[in-house]
C-alpha cells in the first residue's frame, strides 16, 4: 500500500513539473502572439518560426504528461 502510494506521489510529481513547463510555454507563446501583432513583418516571420516551435513542444508535453497516470491505472 506504502508502495503504491509512493509510486502515485512521484507520477503526481513528475506531473506537476510538465504542468510547470506547459504553462510557461503558455506564456512564451502568449508573449510572441503579442509582440507580433506589433512589429515589422520580418520580425513577425521570426515570431511565427519561435512560435511554431513552442506550439510543437507544447504538443509533445501534453502527450507526454498523461502517461504516468495511463502507467498507474494499468497497474
Amino acid at each position: 500500500m506504502i508502495n503504491e502510494l509512493q509510486i502515485q506521489l512521484h507520477a503526481i510529481q513528475i506531473e506537476q513539473k510538465r504542468l510547470r513547463e506547459v504553462e510557461d510555454v503558455l506564456r512564451t507563446m502568449r508573449s510572441i502572439a503579442i509582440e507580433a501583432t506589433q512589429c515589422a513583418d520580418k520580425r513577425r516571420l521570426q515570431l511565427n518560426e519561435q512560435f511554431q516551435e513552442l506550439q510543437a513542444h507544447l504538443a509533445y508535453l501534453e502527450r507526454e504528461k498523461q502517461e504516468p497516470f495511463q502507467q498507474i491505472t494499468t497497474n
